[in-house]
């Protein structure tokens, strides 16, 4: 009897550690998954701005849009067109404001 005991007393913290190690990997996997997210859209824009020429291509919800303008002001705040896919808040701004700054590619 005291066997089975000593049995379940050096499992316990076996099965705590491994369900802490699968909680950390959890989140290292979601952190990865992002990332990977991110460089595909940065691709992505990459691959289409070279079809398209000489042109900056931005993403914002899944559309792909090129930026017209080199340098803008968007309330108050001067933003050039590479800057513009890295600032997410004046990037929606232009679009839900239908910006003639930014003319969809492809699908909508």
């Amino acid at each position: 009897m005291a066997e089975a005991k000593d049995k379940e007393e050096t499992r316990q913290p076996t099965i705590e550690s491994l369900t802490a190690d699968n909680v950390r990997l959890q989140g290292e996997l979601e952190l990865a998954q992002s990332i990977i997210a991110g460089q595909a859209e940065q691709l992505a824009n990459s691959e289409t701005a070279q079809q398209q020429g000489n042109v900056i291509v931005v993403s914002y919800d899944k559309q792909q849009y090129r930026v017209l303008g080199r340098k803008f002001s968007i309330k108050g705040e001067e933003i050039t067109a590479e800057a513009l896919g890295k600032n997410k808040a004046a990037l929606k701004h232009l679009v839900e404001s239908k910006s003639g700054l930014l003319v969809p590619i492809g699908k909508a």
